[in-house]
């Protein structure tokens, strides 16, 4: 585990304390993309921005203010809002224009982002710490999704 936390402090990243939980390689199955490219804009588009960015704070031991302010921030806490960023676009199937306004940023922001994260990912550690937060989106989006039941 000491290497984890060299790259995580390598790439400005700190999602907490060893041992405390997250999820290791192997932990669940690939069920593919569960959300329809283009799903969410509008308020549904802030909405599922709003708690990924819970998610992020809380995975990443980062504040939720600072992640959403709209002032320049820590490298750290951009490199957090930047992948939050490209899990809503990859991984969620969010439209560029709808992650900028879900993170109070502009598409150019977004689209720099991905791109970042992206050249980022060729890095081992790195792919690592972004994968098992796609799993934890994944998954928490995934169960929200079923708990609203038309039925009742």
């Amino acid at each position: 585990m000491p290497q984890d936390n060299q790259a995580e402090t390598q790439f400005g990243l700190d999602p907490g304390a060893p041992d405390t939980g997250f999820a290791r390689p192997g932990d669940f199955v690939e069920a593919g993309p569960p959300f329809a490219r283009g799903r969410f804009d509008g308020e549904n588009a802030i909405a599922v921005c709003d708690g990924l960015i819970d998610l992020l704070a809380i995975f990443f031991n980062v504040s939720s203010r600072q992640l959403r302010s709209a002032s320049r921030t820590a490298l750290p806490v951009s490199r957090v809002r930047q992948i939050g960023m490209y899990i809503a676009h990859v991984t969620l199937g969010m439209k560029m224009s709808a992650v900028g306004a879900g993170f109070g940023r502009d598409k150019s922001t977004v689209v720099h982002a991905c791109h970042t994260i992206e050249d980022l990912r060729d890095d081992e550690d790195f792919d690592l710490i972004v994968g098992r937060m796609e799993k934890l989106v994944t998954i928490a989006f995934s169960l929200d999704r079923q708990a609203v039941r038309p039925d009742g």
